[in-house]
């Protein structure tokens, strides 16, 4: 069988994963020592009386507050889309490698190279047609493939025995 799902992709969606993380933790820790640098300045200054210490006291808190603010935006863009479709690409790589999988037998009919979503990472998908025993007749199934891989090259009406884990092409092999 040809194995279409690497484990290198695991292995590659973990260092991606990591890395997304230390770059946030990265800024979470610049930005905490500013905080912490700015509250040290702001208690040096003295207590009241001095007309220079309130412009002073106004433009420190405004510089603060306002890096806090970008710093809040950027944790719920950079957490909420880039490390959300890391993580979300991660685990279904880790479920394809551990998950249960099926074999299945069908005749290939087309490529479709619309995008559907599968557990938040973007697939394309592979259609075949296949017999079911229940129903005793033919239906169609999209077996899904990651959307910036190639699909595997099948003729039309080519018999291929395949192996899915969550309508995941994970092998294939071509019949004849």
């Amino acid at each position: 069988m040809t194995e279409y799902f690497e484990e290198s992709r695991l292995d590659r969606a973990k260092k991606q994963k990591n890395r997304t993380l230390t770059v946030y933790f990265v800024v979470l820790a610049v930005f905490f020592v500013f905080s912490v640098l700015c509250i040290v300045y702001y208690r040096t200054f003295p207590y009241s009386g001095y007309r220079d210490t309130a412009s002073k006291i106004a433009a420190l808190k405004a510089v603060h507050y306002s890096l806090t603010g970008i710093f809040v935006v950027f944790s719920f863009i950079f957490l909420g889309i880039k490390y959300r479709r890391a993580n979300r690409y991660y685990k279904l790589c880790f479920n394809l490698k551990i998950g249960l999988r099926e074999t299945s037998t069908g005749s290939f009919l087309e490529y479709d190279e619309s995008i559907h979503d599968k557990d938040g990472v973007d697939m394309k998908s592979l259609v075949f047609i296949e017999w079911n025993k229940y129903k005793n007749d033919y239906f169609e199934r999209k077996v899904l493939v990651f959307y910036e891989s190639p699909f595997p090259e099948f003729k039309e009406k080519t018999t291929v025995r395949y192996v899915t884990q969550g309508n995941v092409l994970v092998s294939y092999e071509i019949l004849d």
